[in-house]
């Protein structure tokens, strides 16, 4: 008999083992990598990018595709306001963010949070774009031409790249001239979520190449426990668009979207 309840015993330990360390299909994984950001999501360094290469979503990996010079963009705008870095560390609490960037127009950030049954919707706008890359003007040295009219190759100097001489060096740094909190509801957040079910926004492709002379860049992450994704469109005509107009309108910014 005792040697029976100790095969029990022993087996049940060895569920117990195995139930702890099965992954849970739906539990979703932050990086966690301190060279990216402590765990309240400030970023290591002011030139870290706040969105990541790759997104894990179900059992793949899916490249967000952003261009660097997008990234430097984006980021300097993010770390201007003091946001945190949503994709390394899970904050706490779930929070939904729209980074809004203009052609003519001061950037501005919404931010949707809810914790418990607490709601709350936080709006910052800063005094100007910051200055997220070098500028310099370049050295240009022209080819010499051979005899028949085709360039000397043999110059080295000709197969380096021009000389860039820098101007100003990028410092990321803007001031925050609007920081204001507005506490919204259960109902909000319902609505708010029903955008993003519409839009299908957590299968979206992150990244989709588009441009034009102006125009508007949207940003839009979603930060829950068990996932975490990114949608940036520009000029968004479709159901993107409806989600940032959403958050805007809640905020009270009477400013046009088009």
């Amino acid at each position: 008999m005792s040697n029976k309840i100790t095969l029990i015993g022993v087996f049940c330990l060895g569920l117990s083992f195995i139930s702890c360390h099965v992954k849970n299909p739906n539990e979703y994984h932050y990086p966690k990598n301190l060279s990216i950001s402590n765990a309240k999501g400030l970023p290591k360094y002011p030139t870290t990018f706040y969105f990541p290469d790759t997104i894990s979503q179900d059992t793949n990996l899916v490249k967000t595709e952003i261009p660097t010079f997008k990234l430097n963009w984006f980021s300097s705008a993010l770390y201007s306001a003091k946001e945190p870095i949503l994709y390394n560390y899970y904050l706490g609490h779930d929070i939904y963010r729209f980074l809004w960037l203009r052609s003519f127009h001061r950037p501005v950030v919404f931010t949707f949070h809810r914790d418990g049954n607490k709601i709350w919707l936080t709006t910052k706008k800063l005094n100007k774009q910051p200055e997220f890359y070098d500028l310099g003007e370049i050295e240009f040295i022209p080819p010499k031409f051979l005899p028949n009219g085709k360039p000397d190759t043999t110059q080295v100097r000709y197969k380096e790249k021009p000389l860039r001489k820098i101007i100003r060096k990028a410092d990321r740094k803007a001031d925050i001239i609007l920081n204001e909190t507005k506490k919204l509801s259960e109902k909000d957040w319902t609505e708010f979520e029903t955008l993003l079910i519409n839009y299908s926004f957590w299968t979206s492709k992150p990244y989709i190449e588009e441009f034009g002379l102006d125009g508007s860049e949207w940003t839009i992450e979603g930060h829950l426990k068990d996932k975490y994704w990114v949608v940036n469109r520009w000029s968004p005509n479709d159901n993107l668009r409806k989600i940032g107009e959403y958050l805007i309108k809640k905020s009270g910014l009477n400013e046009k979207t088009r």
